[in-house]
């Protein structure tokens, strides 16, 4: 409680009242109130206590400003439009550390509400951020990102032994994230992910199988009853099917009536081509026979060609694969990817085949279901013989 009676201090303006039992230090708790005129009427405006931080010094301030705006008609002209403005930038501020947002906050909305409703590959997206990204960036705030964030990006990626083409995934990955970023206005300074260097990639597979290493491979796994890889393969060598294209296959894509099989490109799938696009591939009659046994042991139209262990979709070919790779021993001391034989390398045959055959790029490009023509050029093969024809050319 304060005693009723105002008391003068050395500035104008400026008066106190004490507490009757409260202490501010050693002497009694202050209160402060400025007393001006307003259009030649007297107005007093309570400031607070001592205690509170208040001093006549400070006080004397706030009354300077209103009094001198007052003059110039602008500004705050009371003590309470000083408060009304403080109060505005409170919030402001307040609004402003909520729109801020962490790239972890940031790529976890990115995945969820964009990635996942418009990426087929938006489980790799969500691997690779909480793998690789989160632990480098997720505690950076999106504005404070800047062009070294990426390099120690590249650096910590690369240093886990991972190859140039997962760093590059990586890096684009930021990138897309710090874009709807942009879009959504939560970042404002430009995307940091612009200007930085990119690992330079050679993914051009130089591995093919040779007419003799056909006969080996499918004899071994014959030998061996790995009908499920056998038939994977087979379908992958003449057809040129990916991997996730055939495990995705049910009795309803074939049609041995029209020798076509039709490969679904359904949007955010994450087992069909990856174009989106369906194709079409087409029976001949080195599988038609494997294919029509197959259907014959199907129960429904819906029921996968090649399902898993527990009847789910494949996600990959199988341990057997590999057990025939380790007999046949063709990647025995062979370190370069490229040059390593996997399955993949059966839908690498397909298309080196076409084109030996001089079957025109544009049409393989439509029967590998690639998007671009120079994806085709990377996945063919010229053989040897060609160029030494081509040689004998200039005699």
């Amino acid at each position: 409680m304060a005693t009723g009676r105002f008391e003068a201090t050395k500035y104008t303006g400026v008066r106190f009242r004490s507490h009757k039992t409260r202490r501010h230090g050693v002497q009694p708790d202050k209160y402060y109130v400025i007393r001006y005129k307003v259009k030649g009427k007297l107005k007093e405006e309570g400031l607070g206590w001592a205690s509170q931080g208040w001093s006549p010094a400070k006080a004397h301030k706030i009354r300077s400003e209103i009094t001198a705006n007052i003059k110039v008609g602008v500004g705050p002209q009371s003590l309470e439009d000083f408060r009304t403005i403080k109060q505005n930038e409170e919030l402001a501020r307040a609004m402003a550390r909520q729109a801020r947002k962490s790239f972890s906050e940031a790529g976890e909305i990115y995945i969820e509400e964009y990635a996942r409703n418009n990426k087929k590959s938006w489980k790799h997206d969500r691997t690779r951020f909480r793998l690789h990204l989160e632990p480098v960036l997720g505690n950076i705030m999106l504005d404070d990102l800047c062009f070294e964030h990426m390099e120690e990006l590249k650096v910590t990626v690369a240093g886990k032994g991972l190859a140039k083409a997962t760093v590059s995934q990586c890096l684009a990955l930021t990138r897309q994230i710090c874009n709807y970023s942009i879009q959504r206005g939560w970042l404002k300074n430009g995307n940091p992910v612009k200007g930085v260097k990119f690992p330079k990639l050679n993914n051009r597979r130089l591995r093919y199988c040779s007419a003799d290493e056909e006969i080996a491979f499918f004899k071994l796994a014959v030998k061996r009853g790995y009908s499920d890889c056998h038939d994977i393969c087979l379908l992958s060598l003449y057809t040129g099917m990916r991997m996730g294209e055939i495990f995705a296959l049910t009795r309803q894509d074939i049609d041995l009536v029209e020798n076509r099989i039709i490969i679904k490109g359904e949007a955010g799938a994450d087992d069909g081509p990856k174009s989106g696009i369906s194709r079409v591939a087409y029976i001949t009659e080195k599988i038609r026979p494997m294919l029509a046994a197959r259907i014959l042991k199907l129960k429904s139209v819906e029921a996968l060609l090649f399902p898993g262990p527990s009847g789910e979709m494949r996600r990959e070919i199988g341990q057997n694969f590999k057990t025939m790779m380790k007999h046949l021993g063709w990647n025995k001391g062979v370190t370069d990817r490229r040059l390593r034989f996997c399955a993949h390398c059966f839908r690498h045959t397909f298309a080196s085949r076409l084109v030996a055959k001089g079957v025109p790029l544009p049409v393989v490009k439509k029967m590998m279901g690639h998007a671009t023509i120079q994806t085709t050029m990377r996945y063919t093969h010229t053989h040897d013989e060609q160029c030494r024809n081509a040689a004998q050319m200039l005699l």
